[in-house]
């Protein structure tokens, strides 16, 4: 009996201590500080970033959301704090130390679709934001969002943000980042049934296998968009074929 006891004290003990070590759903606090701490990446590229509390703001994307305001050229970041169950497990798996680097690499994640839309909106560059297959000659801002409402490169965009977070990992944690890379795309993976346009695993795996890493004459974001050329997944969306 004694024995037993002691077994289930240590049992418990141990249970404790991995409750004590798991990360908790990000708070305000912290969400702020990983976009203020990155907030870097987006001005090198002439971006002006603000933070805004989602819920007040009326947008309902879970952890953090981002978006350029074409009147003012800024990248508006919102974060959430209200937790939702799917990133909750994901989240508990991990320590506080590495929560905080998962809570970067999101922020370049949302920057980088700052970048996407000002690229399209601003620059009209659709040859670097639409996918192989569709005609850019005579594509204007309105039959590009046209796409963009069908959800039809929902996908393409997402696999864009993930290769700079993937990215940014490589050079944040250099001796780490496969480790959060195949965090990450085992998260998109395993969630691919409930979130399909999110599921950038094949980029990602590509990248992982390839070493991929930013030139020394690129910028994060430049490479991020020559990585999604490059590692065209049998999922990028095509365009409907002409009859």
């Amino acid at each position: 009996m004694r024995l037993l006891s002691q077994f289930v004290l240590a049992a418990f003990a141990c249970i404790c201590a991995l409750a004590a070590s798991a990360a908790p759903y990000p708070n305000e606090e912290q969400l702020r500080l990983a976009i203020e701490n990155v907030q870097w990446v987006a001005e090198e590229e002439g971006l002006e970033v603000e933070i805004l509390d989602a819920q007040k703001e009326g947008i309902t994307r879970p952890l953090m959301a981002a978006g350029l305001s074409l009147t003012r050229g800024t990248c508006l970041v919102f974060y959430n704090t209200q937790p939702l169950d799917t990133l909750r497990q994901f989240f508990a798996t991990f320590n506080e130390e590495d929560l905080a680097i998962w809570l970067d690499a999101i922020a370049v994640h949302e920057f980088t679709h700052c970048v996407e839309q000002r690229a399209a909106y601003v620059r009209k560059q659709f040859d670097k934001v639409l996918p192989p297959g569709y005609e850019r000659d005579k594509i204007t801002i309105q039959s590009y969002l046209a796409v963009v409402k069908s959800g039809a490169v929902e996908m393409w965009g997402e696999a864009l943000a993930d290769l700079a977070a993937l990215l940014y990992l490589r050079q944040a944690v250099p001796d780490r980042w496969q480790y959060f890379a195949n965090e990450l795309a085992g998260m998109r993976e395993r969630f691919a049934e409930k979130y399909p346009a999110h599921n950038t695993g094949p980029w990602l795996r590509k990248a992982i296998a390839a070493d991929a890493k930013v030139a020394t004459n690129q910028n994060l974001f430049e490479a991020a968009f020559a990585l999604r050329r490059r590692f065209e997944a049998e999922e990028t969306p095509k365009a409907p074929s002409k009859k």
